[in-house]
């Protein structure tokens, strides 16, 4: 009997074994079919949308979710302990101690629903409403057990700060809001982590039943504010706040806000996100909120102003030099549909008008010019595949013999042409390239030409800025970024420290635009701003770029339909916003001085000749110059009252003489007047070949130009222009059509030709005989 005894109890010890097993087995089983959530907090960072946010962190704009909702994840130790208080309290407040699930709750629910025959309360607990957020079930017992489950595994898995973390995060907040930092943002209009007692008990309360509690309506607020007192008076019998605490944020203690979600800086969100790689949960970019509104208000003051000018539209770039960050960006005076504000004026291509001259001339002064070297401001045709090109100057004028630094800070179109036939469009194209602001990949030199002096090339603001930036950072080209922690580009020294300073110290000389500029108000800073004002072909666009050693300030003003406006230029529509600008910035305290590079020497020079004064200069300017390139001594005698013109000069003087009457200009070289003879033909006949030493060594025609051709009008007198231009000057000039003389002509060295049907070999030779060749077709 003992031993059958023994036999029983060992098979009952096999069975329970066996159930033991299978329970564990079938558990296992189960566990292996149930979520994994180690990484529940990366994965559910990366599902919840996507947050941009300005250098400091604030908030900019949301992006939602796959489900259209949009949330603000935030760490755990980011959100208050009265907050987590106040969750604990009104969800789980055995929360730090049970395995998932709650025992006693749940035991006291199914009694409670038993007695009452219906479903009085639950007894989910913080873990399993995790668990439900992120896989909603069926409100089934089934679906209930395997929360249940599910719950004990995650508990399993994360931590309780990790499990509280995902709950403050994934809880719903009524309508498209998930979380409690941004149901904070938008209800209370502040960060989560300035939350009074009440409002944390109002964020605990949201997530038990967001549409019923919706503080956007009043019976709303009504029950959610019953629902927080309930919540007040939990957290006292906890002990998480005192009683007097309690009781003194019951009642109407919570002022709500009606916040939209946040669209700050859209221009430049837009941008970012268009161009954003990786995943981040956060795009942290490099504006400055504060900055950003500031700049949008100053655009904002000027809206009426620029409407009585005809235009509607205008857009502004901050970018710090020192880090090439972009600062603020407002594309638009207002992101809307009205002037179609959506557009990115920043972003958008336009003429470039003025703005690259400074370009130019630094690539002049890096090829051998000084800021004091002579450009004859005179006009001149170039002949192009599309017809003769003929630069003016905006106000119509030519101003004779000019400095770079006067060129330059009078913006003046036909020394900038003139300077960039000298250099070479390949040349100046190459320049632009590395700069960027020529990378149309489809066009070439040969289609912008001589036009590229003068801003043919379509460039946009934030390209422009981003050029502008390497001439305050001595010539070092590199990227301008938009998002903090951006790989920086390597530098490219486009320019030489030395050329891009003598730029800057140009475009920062108030005294070098004196001449079409004047010297108005909104120029006038107190303290070195390096500007450059830019209007493009029948005033479509207006710009002004201005800079410091901080800071690349750029504006843009138009009409996004091209419509042209009333005839005001870059400066006068653009210079009194960048001044607005400027003294925000600043105030009246210096961004200091461009520093000077060791490579450029002051030098004194003579006023009249442009070289290196020498003792019989009179008078003299201090200008800056790179060592080892300082010009030679100035040698003229200074013993007469005129400044004696060249060659080049002997249209512009003819002109300017017969308009104004004889002047301190003079036609001469050096300090020797010339005296030209008078006009009359030699001996028809003579054949110009057999008087040349050699062809074009000391003259050129420069109209007309070499294989144009001419269509015979019937209905008025039809006449050719033939101007030529000798070095050095001489006493006239001797032409010939087809091998005939027609005339000689002295200074200016121009005759109107009658021409007939054909082809047409034409010289200018001088009494030297030296001469230039061209042949012309009329039709």
């Amino acid at each position: 009997m003992k031993r059958s005894g023994k036999f029983v109890l060992s098979r009952r010890m096999i069975v329970c074994a066996g159930a033991v097993l299978s329970v564990l087995v079938a558990v296992g089983f189960i566990d292996r079919q149930l979520p994994d959530y180690r990484d529940a907090i990366q994965e559910q960072r990366m599902r919840g949308g996507r947050s941009v946010v300005d250098r400091e962190g604030r908030l900019l704009r949301l992006l939602p979710d796959d489900k259209a909702r949009f949330n603000v994840w935030r760490d755990v130790d980011d959100f208050p302990d009265i907050l987590k208080k106040a969750v604990i309290a009104a969800e789980d407040k055995r929360f730090w101690y049970h395995p998932g699930f709650d025992p006693f709750a749940l035991t006291r629910a199914v009694w409670t629903n038993i007695v009452n025959g219906r479903t009085i309360s639950g007894a989910s607990t913080i873990t399993q409403q995790v668990v439900r957020l992120i896989r909603p079930r069926p409100r089934t017992y089934g679906a209930k057990f395997i929360e249940l489950l599910s719950s004990m595994k995650m508990e399993r898995q994360l931590t309780k700060d990790e499990i509280l973390e995902l709950h403050l995060n994934l809880s719903p907040m009524g309508g498209a809001i998930r979380g409690a930092a941004l149901a904070s943002r938008i209800y209370f209009g502040k960060d989560v982590t300035r939350i009074s007692v009440p409002e944390a008990a109002v964020l605990a309360a949201l997530p038990r039943s967001p549409s019923r509690y919706s503080p956007r309506r009043g019976d709303g607020r009504m029950q959610l504010s019953a629902e927080k007192d309930r919540i007040l008076t939990r957290m006292a019998h906890l002990g998480y706040v005192s009683s007097t605490r309690s009781n003194a944020a019951a009642g109407d203690t919570v002022r709500f806000e009606n916040n939209d979600f946040p669209l700050e800086a859209p221009h430049l969100v837009d941008f970012v996100m268009t161009n954003a790689a990786g995943d981040a949960t956060e795009v942290r970019t490099t504006v400055d909120l504060e900055i950003q509104h500031s700049v949008e208000q100053i655009l904002t003051s000027h809206k009426d102003r620029l409407l009585r000018a005809g235009i509607s539209q205008a857009a502004a770039v901050i970018v710090s030099v020192p880090q090439r960050e972009v600062l603020a960006m407002v594309g638009s005076l207002r992101y809307g549909r009205q002037d179609f504000g959506y557009n990115n004026a920043v972003l958008a291509r336009r003429s470039a008008g003025s703005t690259l001259k400074p370009f130019l001339y630094a690539l002049a002064l890096d090829t051998g010019s000084h800021a004091f070297s002579e450009i004859p401001d005179t006009f001149r045709r170039y002949p192009t595949p599309h017809g003769d090109y003929m630069p003016v100057n905006a106000d119509r004028r030519s101003y004779g013999p000019v400095s770079i630094r006067s060129a330059l800070g009078n913006s003046l179109n036909i020394s900038a042409v003139k300077t960039a036939s000298s250099l070479g469009v390949d040349n100046l194209f190459r320049l632009l390239q590395r700069l960027e602001l020529a990378d149309d990949k489809s066009s070439s030199a040969e289609h912008y030409g001589l036009g590229m002096a003068v801003g043919n090339i379509e460039v946009s603001l934030f390209k422009l800025v981003q050029a502008y930036a390497s001439l305050a950072d001595g010539g070092l080209f590199r990227h301008v970024n938009v998002v903090n922690g951006e790989e920086k580009s390597p530098r490219d020294g486009v320019f030489s420290p030395e050329a891009a300073y003598i730029v800057t110290h140009i475009l920062a000389d108030p005294t070098a635009r004196l001449l079409t500029f004047g010297n108005p108000d909104y120029f006038k800073y107190g303290f070195p701003v390096a500007l450059k004002t830019g209007t493009s072909t029948n005033y479509k666009d207006t710009w002004v770029v201005g800079y410091t050693p901080i800071h690349v300030v750029g504006i843009w003003a138009g009409n996004f339909d091209g419509r042209p406006n009333n005839g005001v230029s870059g400066s006068r529509a653009c210079g009194p916003i960048l001044k607005d600008i400027v003294h925000y910035l600043y105030g009246t305290k210096s961004p200091g001085a461009f520093q000077r590079p060791d490579g450029v020497v002051t030098v004194s020079v003579c006023s009249m000749s442009g070289m290196r004064a020498g003792p019989a200069c009179t008078h003299t300017t201090e200008e800056p110059a790179i060592r080892g390139n300082e010009p030679p001594v100035c040698d003229l005698r200074h013993d007469s009252e005129y400044h004696y013109l060249g060659g080049p000069y002997a249209q512009w003087l003819h002109q300017r003489e017969t308009r104004d009457g004889r002047g301190r200009y003079r036609l001469g070289e050096s300090s020797r007047p010339f005296r030209a003879e008078s006009a009359s033909p030699g001996p028809h006949g003579t054949d110009p070949v057999q008087r040349l030493s050699r062809t074009g060594a000391g003259i050129e025609i420069v109209s007309p130009h070499d294989a144009d051709r001419f269509v015979l009008s019937p209905h008025h007198t039809n006449r050719v222009l033939l101007r030529a231009v000798p070095h050095p000057l001489v006493r006239h000039v001797v032409w010939f059509v087809n091998g005939m003389e027609v005339t000689r002509t002295p200074p200016p060295y121009e005759y109107f030709w009658i021409p007939t049907k054909g082809r047409h070999v034409i010289h200018a030779v001088t009494p030297e005989k030296e001469a230039a060749r061209i042949t012309v077709f009329v039709e």
